[in-house]
């Protein structure tokens, strides 16, 4: 009975280390950004992105629903409306990562997606996260794109 009740608790330990590391990810990149380049791509080709000025800002949040994301933010193209969408992050296999989803109707340059991220002063980078078409899981993301953004 000792054993099990160690069992758990060491369970529940590594749970709660594991989502404070999710959520110091959010801190990391909470905030407004000007939007340096964007690359679009469909099945590995680049896709022309056409805007002047762009903004995107991260809330800083807690997160809750794993699967959609409960954070929010928005973004803006040559000054038109702003986009919102919900977001999350996490720590997968040694890399950041933050998957951006939208409840609101679907807008060019293509900002959702999911991405592996890192920064470089106040430089933030999100690398698309690309698979193959038809692969044996049956995920398939042959339209990603790469986000590089100035902290403002």
């Amino acid at each position: 009975m000792k054993n099990y009740f160690t069992l758990f608790a060491a369970t529940i330990s590594l749970l709660i280390i594991s989502c404070n590391k999710d959520q110091k990810l959010i801190s990391e990149i909470a905030g407004e950004y000007t939007i340096q380049s964007i690359i679009n791509y469909n099945k590995g080709e680049e896709i022309p992105v056409n805007f002047q000025t762009g903004k995107i800002f991260f809330e800083n949040c807690e997160m809750k629903d794993e699967g959609g994301g409960s954070c929010t933010g928005w973004f803006e193209f040559d000054g038109l409306q702003k986009v919102t969408f919900q977001y999350y992050t996490r720590k997968e296999q040694g890399a950041k990562t933050i998957k951006i989803t939208n409840p609101n109707s679907f807008k060019e340059p293509i900002i959702l997606g999911y991405y592996e991220f890192k920064k470089e002063g106040n430089l933030l980078i999100f690398s698309g996260k690309k698979g193959s078409e038809g692969s044996s899981n049956g995920v398939s993301f042959s339209e990603y794109s790469d986000i590089k953004l100035i902290k403002n």
